[in-house]
């Protein structure tokens, strides 16, 4: 015994593994990680607000219900929470290790001996007939020398950790997504607002040709122009309509309902959110701890982690009590007599020496794991820093664009009316018309588009930034 016990003590010196309690945030980034972005006047590097509900901010109230629809009806939302169910009753099946498990018996045994394998002395008195009656209570515990049960509990905690990360990282994607859809939608029905007052304006230039032409001002052919610039841009106006329905439907399934449920209430035109600010960034570190993707992945490490330990501790012996408590009687009557009573307590060491190389097989596969999971975990970071950055620019060349395009349109209005005050008195030829009338739809057009795209780039950085800054906060 004595033996048994200083064996143990030396291989729980030699196999022990250290925790992985305590790491440092960047302990897993390979390289080293950018100190900041580069900012211009539309960004400061200032740490974001915890809590800040970014689509709140565009002071729309239809955007902030598709996003609560979204948030409570989305498909994914369910399946990120039935994940995290699931972790949580991996980290409580691991959690129930700590425990003895214990467990009651009853019942009646009869059972016959060989005399033939008894010595002469014993065979005259031997009763090879046994019938009794038992009740008893089993217990069996093994005892955490070498950190085996622990580990494994730090490795379900953390994958469980990582799974509540996912349904925030689920959260965001969702959010960003109705958002980025609204801003599709909303830039599609501006588009057709354009379309609608450029038909306008072209149907009154026509008539002006055919006014023209009748008394002898103008020639057929400016009447020819006008009509083909005229229904040149109603024919467009058809697959607005039909992207417009096809952008509602498609916020409808998001939002968790059949399609055309929402259609009456989007399908009404409203002008685009606002979307110019001067934007928090933050720090490239600040994504170690703001997007929830990254921070899922990093937990992720640290379950890989516990997982080695938990291998590793399968190369040593493990400790384990077993006993038993209860009665037994050859007579129901005289079964909870106290001279009935019978117990046993066996503590046992065993140590599995050979398996063929399964447990060095399976130490190296969980070792490959944890390195994986450093790649991803690096990838993703790199992946972040790059979308942050990307967002940035197009944010900031978006926004300049439409300050360019908001004077290109005003240009280009004033150009139509001076060609055709001129065409009215006789002074210039209809073509000139005809280029302003195309060139303005144009400038309108890419002047939306812009707007667009800019407000589509600012929810990017949103994404990308960790959106909002907000843990969804699964109650557990």
């Amino acid at each position: 015994m004595r033996f048994a016990v200083i064996f143990t003590i030396l291989c729980s010196a030699f196999f022990h593994v250290p925790p992985v309690e305590g790491r440092d945030r960047e302990a897993f980034v390979d390289g080293e990680l950018p100190k900041y972005f580069m900012t211009d006047s539309l960004f400061t590097d200032e740490t974001p607000v915890m809590g800040y509900k970014w689509w709140e901010s565009f002071g729309d109230s239809i955007l902030d219900s598709l996003v609560t629809l979204a948030v409570k009806n989305n498909p994914d939302v369910f399946t990120a929470i039935d994940n995290i169910i699931a972790a949580r009753a991996s980290l409580r099946t691991a959690q129930s290790a700590y425990y003895p498990n214990i467990g009651v018996s009853a019942g009646w045994s009869k059972s016959r001996g060989s005399r033939t394998l008894n010595s002469e002395s014993v065979l005259a008195y031997a009763d090879v007939m046994q019938e009794y009656l038992f009740a008893k209570v089993n217990a069996s515990w093994e005892i955490d020398l070498f950190g085996k049960i622990i580990t494994g509990v730090k490795s379900a905690r953390y994958s469980y950790e990582a799974d509540i990360e996912t349904y925030n990282a689920t959260i965001l994607s969702l959010i960003c997504d109705m958002a980025t859809y609204y801003a599709e939608l909303r830039t599609l029905q501006q588009q057709y607002i354009v379309a609608e007052k450029n038909i306008a304006s072209q149907r009154a230039i026509m008539e002006i040709t055919e006014v023209r032409y009748n008394t002898g001002l103008a020639s057929q052919l400016d009447v020819a122009q006008a009509k083909s610039v005229y229904f040149s841009t109603h024919s467009s106006v058809p697959p607005l309509v039909s992207a417009i329905r096809q952008q509602i439907n498609a916020i409808t399934v998001l939002a968790g309902l059949f399609p055309p449920q929402l259609y009456d209430w989007l399908s009404a035109p409203e002008k685009l959110p606002d979307y110019a600010r001067i934007i928090p960034v933050g720090t490239p570190a600040l994504l170690l701890e703001q997007r929830p993707d990254i921070v899922a992945a990093r937990n992720m490490i640290l379950s890989a982690k516990a997982a080695v330990n938990k291998v590793r501790s399968n190369f040593a012996p493990t400790l384990s009590v077993n006993g038993s408590f209860g009665f037994a009687s050859h007579n129901l009557n005289r079964l909870f007599n106290n001279k009935s009573i019978t117990y046993d307590i066996t503590p046992q060491l065993n140590w599995n020496i050979f398996q063929g190389a399964a447990t060095f097989n399976a130490l190296k596969s969980s070792k490959a794991e944890y390195d994986a999971a450093i790649r991803n975990y690096n990838a993703l970071l790199q992946k972040g820093v790059q979308e942050t950055d990307n967002a940035m620019a197009a944010y900031t060349g978006r926004v300049k664009q439409v300050v360019e395009l908001k004077e290109l349109v005003v240009q280009g209005e004033i150009t139509l009316k001076l060609s055709l005050d001129l065409y009215k008195r006789g002074l210039t030829n209809f073509q000139n018309v005809l280029d302003a009338q195309r060139s303005l739809l144009e400038y309108q057009n890419s002047l939306v588009s812009a707007q667009g795209n800019a407000l589509s780039s600012l929810i990017s950085l949103y994404r990308a930034t960790g959106g909002g800054w907000e843990s969804y906060g699964y109650d557990n």
